[in-house]
């Protein structure tokens, strides 16, 4: 404002510029997600009482929302600016796991809210968010029919995006230790409500199972694919032949691999769940089977989701 009011072509250019930088960098509270199908308590009253034991056995707070969706994955997070609660289960990954391992799977989510995980923190989470949406902003994206001028603009948006980029490395490598350590914790924490062998038998999922799955979902594979995905995926991944999941074991362990970089690497990570006293969990697969048929509706409409996002891809 100082140099706006300065009132020379100069002064007033920076002004803009430092204005524009403020928006790009104002707080970012994350959105509920789109492309998902949210669940309510009216709608689910199983699954929320499943989720509402869990998270008293990993000491996190009530679930505000439960969401399916189409990736092979599930997360935890918190959205808008009441920060609620947000569970979200990827479908194609809860169809592919035996109960006691959903409620490890659960287990694990819920614990990321009371394990100390500063990414989930107010501060340091919307810092996050943030830079991961500046990221996507700045990001280049030229393609050749579309002029000289527009790859100018691009290559200007893509130096200006080198801070953006040289913090969000700057805080990824601030917060390694801690993101480690709040892995570890959640394993720990979720082995106490489903059971250290779930917890195990999950995690070995994520290097054996979840490869087939993903790449069942390619585009051309979903398009062509049977009427009934869930059920083909269910069909695609029990074929997989007991050599090759050792395999993947093995090349999992060789090649230290992890979900992503803040994830430690899953042999560690089930080693060290092996170690743990809790063999038998506090909550039984019993209680999976009350949920699964008030999945089904969402089910059907995340496959039609997930169809939709393929064909698009595919004429894209």
């Amino acid at each position: 404002m100082y140099l706006l009011f300065r009132l020379t072509p100069f002064a007033i250019f920076l002004g803009v510029v430092a204005l524009g930088l403020a928006w790009l960098v104002r707080p970012r509270i994350p959105r509920f997600p789109a492309d998902v199908q949210p669940l309510t308590r009216e709608e689910a009253p199983n699954l929320y009482a499943l989720l509402d034991r869990i998270g008293a056995g990993v000491g996190a707070p009530k679930t505000d929302v439960v969401a399916l969706c189409g990736m092979v994955n599930a997360a935890f997070g918190t959205y808008g600016w009441r920060r609620r609660r947000l569970v979200m289960i990827g479908y194609p990954l809860w169809s592919i796991l035996t109960p006691q391992e959903r409620i490890a799977v659960l287990a694990h989510e819920m614990a990321h809210s009371s394990n100390g995980d500063a990414r989930h923190g107010l501060l340091v989470g919307s810092a996050l968010h943030s830079l991961r949406e500046l990221r996507e902003v700045t990001r280049f994206d030229w393609h050749e029919d579309e002029g000289l001028a527009n790859l100018f603009a691009q290559a200007v948006l893509a130096l200006a995006a080198l801070p953006v980029r040289g913090l969000s490395i700057a805080l990824e490598l601030l917060l390694h230790r801690s993101s480690q350590r709040a892995e570890y914790r959640a394993d720990e924490l979720g082995a106490r409500v489903a059971g250290s062998r779930a917890m195990v038998s999950m995690l070995d999922a994520l290097t054996t199972r979840v490869p087939s799955a993903e790449s069942f979902l390619e585009p051309s594979a979903v398009v062509l694919g049977a009427s009934d995905l869930w059920d083909e995926l269910r069909a695609r991944v029990a074929e997989i032949p007991d050599e090759e999941l050792e395999r993947r074991r093995q090349a999992a362990r060789e090649e230290k691999a992890r979900v992503d970089r803040t994830h430690p690497p899953t042999y560690l990570r089930m080693d060290r769940v092996r170690r743990l006293p809790y063999v038998e969990g506090e909550v039984g697969a019993a209680e999976v089977e009350k949920v699964q048929p008030e999945l089904e509706q969402a089910a059907c409409r995340v496959a039609g989701t997930v169809r939709d996002a393929a064909r698009s891809a595919l004429y894209h």
